[in-house]
């Protein structure tokens, strides 16, 4: 007897490649690509906002946007890439790959409530664009008090909410 005895493990990627079965996946797998795909979409609309306020400096006097503009993309920049990139990258999109796989596990102990935090990911996500593109906000990222109560009239609620369900 030669032959070798193979345990066949299925790929998530072999398996039916369409919208549906990625997006109603219980895979961890899978479900850390759906992070990663969303974290780079994030990290390029963050990064489009830190190009704007560059090119905002380039002259003397902000010639590109207004100084209100200036602010709101400020506190675009820094919502989309702290809260929806810088925190979530590591943990969620390696977390989600590689632990189970470390640990021995076929997949993690509540696969549905993965895939939900996902879904409230994006959900948060969307709350948090909608208030950055709908009015902006010009509290700066950090949301402190006197800036995110007294002063504005933006969309300082929605876009914390947006964070609250982001996780």
């Amino acid at each position: 007897m030669s032959a070798v005895l193979q345990s066949e493990v299925p790929s998530y990627l072999a398996e039916e490649a369409s919208l549906r079965s990625w997006l109603l996946t219980t895979d961890h797998k899978r479900i850390a690509l759906l992070y990663f795909a969303s974290i780079t979409v994030f990290f390029f609309i963050g990064g489009a906002a830190a190009a704007l306020m560059r090119l905002h400096l380039i002259a003397p006097g902000g010639a590109i946007v207004s100084n209100e503009t200036y602010n709101r993309l400020f506190t675009m920049h820094g919502v989309i890439m702290v809260w929806f990139f810088l925190v979530p990258a590591i943990p969620v999109t390696l977390g989600n790959f590689v632990t189970p796989l470390m640990l021995g596990a076929r997949d993690l102990a509540f696969p549905r409530i993965n895939l939900l935090s996902w879904y409230l990911f994006m959900a948060g996500g969307v709350l948090a664009l909608y208030a950055l593109f709908a009015g902006g906000l010009d509290t700066g990222w950090t949301f402190y008090t006197p800036l995110s109560t007294a002063y504005t009239r933006s969309y300082v609620v929605i876009a914390a909410l947006g964070i609250v369900f982001s996780g």
